[in-house]
């Protein structure tokens, strides 16, 4: 895909959106509005957007806990009113108003996710035996963060993928901790993407704070999906700035003090995702104060009618719940 001044605006709008969808997030849950919990994935911008500007509506995307899929769903597609009125627990999000991040849309490629860590990368493999025999050169993408490679359903499916050439790139975000606990304490080796090596899965280790690095990385990857050539696996290099959860101390185990290092956080929101190509957009030209300002506008106005459509919107009848615990 050729990278055009259209594309660089439309990846930095992207990000911006879906950073203040986060916030707004945070805001209604401390204001009451939300029926949930919420994971912030503030830091996390530019890996689920470059992703996401690869692919076509009926390519599939299995998005993760972080943020709750905003990087991923937004950016796929998924309007931000229908993601927050989930999280408000009313019956027009995306998810039959069980108040949480469970939301789905077929149409544009998000068939969901699993109700735990890791539970939809085996799922990921399946849908992508089903692209294969579908034989229309759709794309899976199975996204997962650090924790989640602990778990036995991570290597089903990268031995499925590879001995079947499956269409599935296996697009994990590292952002160092898995709830509480750092990725060093966890993993023998830094890198977990050495992980595809003994499936015989190209890989590459990408950082996850330059939108264009994610882009450029995703490209190939895609390309090879779709040429029926199998997966690749990707490792993210990601950083989240706030804490596992909102309300909660930001915990990390085997820490002095036993909570993350002031130093490592400081280090790493100097590399917000959005500022860095922000200030690259502007220097060569691309984006001006005007654009951003007007972005920033269209965004903060987007969410707040995400939020008055939230606030206005009918509860679920609880007559229907069956209708989203059972098939007919």
């Amino acid at each position: 895909m050729e990278v055009t001044n259209e594309l660089l605006i439309k990846l930095y709008t992207q990000m911006v959106r879906v950073r203040k969808l986060d916030e707004k997030m945070i805001e209604c849950l401390f204001s009451g509005k939300l029926r949930t919990f919420f994971h912030s994935g503030q830091g996390q911008e530019a890996p689920g957007v470059a992703l996401c500007a690869h692919l076509n509506d009926d390519d599939m995307v299995f998005y993760n806990h972080r943020s709750h899929g905003l990087n991923k769903c937004l950016p796929k597609g998924m309007p931000a009113r229908q993601i927050l009125a989930e999280h408000f627990g009313k019956a027009t999000g995306g998810g039959n108003g069980f108040a949480g991040f469970h939301y789905s849309d077929i149409g544009i490629g998000l068939p969901g996710m699993g109700g735990m860590v890791g539970g939809e990368l085996t799922l990921a493999a399946g849908a992508g035996i089903a692209c294969q025999l579908r034989g229309e050169g759709q794309v899976v993408v199975s996204c997962f963060g650090d924790g989640a490679t602990g778990r036995g359903p991570l290597h089903e499916g990268l031995l499925m993928s590879a001995a079947c050439k499956l269409p599935v790139i296996w697009f994990c975000e590292n952002n160092l901790y898995a709830q509480w606990t750092r990725v060093n304490v966890t993993h023998p080796r830094e890198d977990l993407a050495d992980l595809a090596q003994g499936y015989g899965i190209p890989a590459a280790i990408v950082d996850g704070q330059d939108v264009m690095a994610v882009y450029e990385a995703v490209g190939p990857a895609v390309e090879r999906a779709r040429a029926g050539k199998g997966p690749t696996f990707l490792e993210v290099k990601t950083y989240r700035f706030r804490a596992h959860a909102e309300g909660f101390p930001d915990f990390s185990v085997r820490t002095e003090g036993g909570m993350r290092p002031q130093a490592e956080m400081d280090e790493w929101t100097k590399k917000d995702p959005i500022r860095l190509f922000k200030d690259a957009l502007m220097e060569k030209g691309v984006l001006t104060q005007a654009d951003e300002e007007r972005i920033d506008k269209e965004a903060d106005d987007e969410m707040a009618e995400a939020e008055r459509f939230s606030a206005e919107s009918p509860w679920p009848d609880p007559k229907n719940f069956d209708k989203a615990l059972y098939a007919d």
